[in-house]
């Protein structure tokens, strides 16, 4: 593990500045260092994206640092588009030749993009930097279309801290939306801060 990554699990409250900093020094090895700790969750949003009965085309990655949704997504024919903070980041996935394009964009902001846009949205392990995650889902839900599906995870000792159930119930209700929520799985097996102690929540939306 490199020294970016020390304190990885209690990077969660860091400053917006202090993150991009972090994921632009990781960025060259972020992919090899999520692999060998078992990082599984762009699989688990793709098979999730993959199986849905709702619009097929466009999808956002949102968060999509170094561009591993996008390959998955990519293996799964699906087109897809990146937005990230981290312009390191961006230029990596850039470079995979897996989006459709990339733009560089804080998700605590409106997104340049028009509603329905989207037929579905993914985002990997990006909740975590997202204190306040009711005005994203609802940012997330208008730009895709009625019937497109919304799949993002989770850290489960974020997701109790932050009362993530209520916040997604709230937003769901308030947009007319359905959300099946996963039990606890394994989110960073082999990484010494979480090992079997922090997994993963996944939530897929179905917008109405």
């Amino acid at each position: 593990m490199t020294h970016s990554t020390e304190g990885l699990s209690a990077q969660f409250d860091a400053s917006p500045a202090d993150l991009m900093a972090l994921y632009d020094d990781w960025a060259s090895g972020y992919d090899a260092d999520v692999a060998s700790w078992g990082y599984e969750v762009p699989a688990w949003l793709t098979g999730a994206l993959q199986q849905h009965d709702g619009p097929h085309g466009l999808v956002l990655d949102a968060g999509c640092g170094t561009g591993g949704l996008g390959v998955a997504l990519a293996a799964a024919d699906r087109e897809a588009v990146g937005v990230d903070f981290s312009g390191a980041s961006l230029d990596l996935a850039a470079s995979r030749h897996v989006y459709s394009g990339v733009l560089q964009a804080d998700l605590n902001q409106p997104l340049p993009f028009a509603a329905d846009t989207f037929a579905a949205v993914g985002s990997a392990g990006v909740f975590t930097y997202l204190p306040d995650i009711a005005p994203v889902l609802t940012e997330l839900i208008r730009v895709t279309m009625p019937g497109g599906l919304i799949v993002f995870s989770q850290r489960t000792d974020l997701w109790e801290q932050r009362d993530s159930g209520s916040a997604i119930a709230q937003v769901v209700a308030d947009e007319t939306c359905d959300a099946t929520i996963s039990d606890p799985q394994p989110y960073l097996p082999g990484h010494p801060e979480y090992g079997d102690d922090i997994g993963v929540r996944y939530t897929a939306i179905t917008v109405g």
